[in-house]
């Protein structure tokens, strides 16, 4: 329980500053922005209104809570270590875990918060503009707040033992090889099926397509813009499984920051 409390008040504290990060305001300006420019984008474009909106939108959440991680989540653990804070706060009875972990939620909430205030932004340009409003979207932001709870994660992993910089690199190689390892995978075997791939290069794309999709997560699981964009119903406990999914790889993300963050001796 202890412990528990010690994560609950680095996660309130970590929410507080992080809401006065400058940066987090520019995001959410620029959210809110494209967001009411896809009624414009909507007016302009060939295809359906309400498909544009409701598209664009989902695509936007996702972007702004990427960079949200990026800009604001590898910063956590860089700020209290160049500052020196993170000495006072080891120096008290909190584990270096609860201090990581409470880190986590604390930025997690941040993008709840993000999430939501979107999202009423998102429901109102649809009732406003009669684009059919539906509780199914509200599927492809629970699964978008999936994807970025892994990628906060990725974040706070790559942040404990590398620049700023870097980190921002490697989250973002993460993603893209997330979203692109599933596709990655079945060009190399229709490449192969179709005989443009032989011998040895073939058997080590293959390979290496494998690993890639096996080790990176499966961010693309989280996007189902397309189906309910399009009223097409999700297999059945699709939502439940990838939550799963989610929560496997953020524990495991979360226990090895935590062991590195151990080992690193900050006198």
């Amino acid at each position: 329980m202890q412990t528990l409390k010690h994560i609950g008040i680095i996660a309130l504290n970590t929410f507080r500053e992080s809401i006065r990060d400058k940066i987090l305001y520019n995001i959410d300006f620029l959210a809110i922005a494209l967001t009411l420019f896809s009624i414009v984008l909507g007016e302009w474009s060939v295809f359906d209104r309400a498909y544009v909106i409701k598209s664009t939108t989902l695509s936007v959440m996702s972007l702004s809570g990427l960079l949200i991680s990026i800009f604001v989540g590898i910063s956590l653990v860089q700020k209290e270590i160049q500052r020196r804070t993170v000495l006072t706060l080891l120096s008290k009875p909190i584990s270096r875990a609860a201090f990581i972990v409470g880190k986590y939620f604390g930025l997690l909430a941040v993008v709840a918060v993000h999430l939501t205030l979107l999202t009423g932004i998102y429901y109102a340009i649809l009732w406003i503009t009669n684009s059919s409003p539906t509780l199914s979207l509200l599927t492809a932001i629970y699964l978008i707040f999936c994807e970025m709870a892994v990628v906060i994660a990725v974040a706070l992993l790559f942040s404990n033992f590398s620049s700023t910089v870097l980190s921002a690199l490697f989250t973002l190689g993460v993603y893209f090889a997330g979203h692109l390892s599933d596709q990655l995978m079945e060009q190399v075997k229709f490449a192969s099926r179709m005989g443009e791939l032989q011998g040895t290069s073939s058997a080590i794309l293959e390979k290496a397509a494998v690993v890639i999709h096996a080790v990176f997560p499966g961010l693309y699981r989280f996007n189902v813009t397309n189906y309910v964009v399009h009223g097409v119903a999700l297999p059945d406990m699709y939502v439940f499984w990838n939550s799963v999914y989610a929560l496997g790889y953020i524990g495991v993300f979360l226990a090895i920051a935590s062991w590195w963050f151990s080992r690193r001796d900050f006198l």
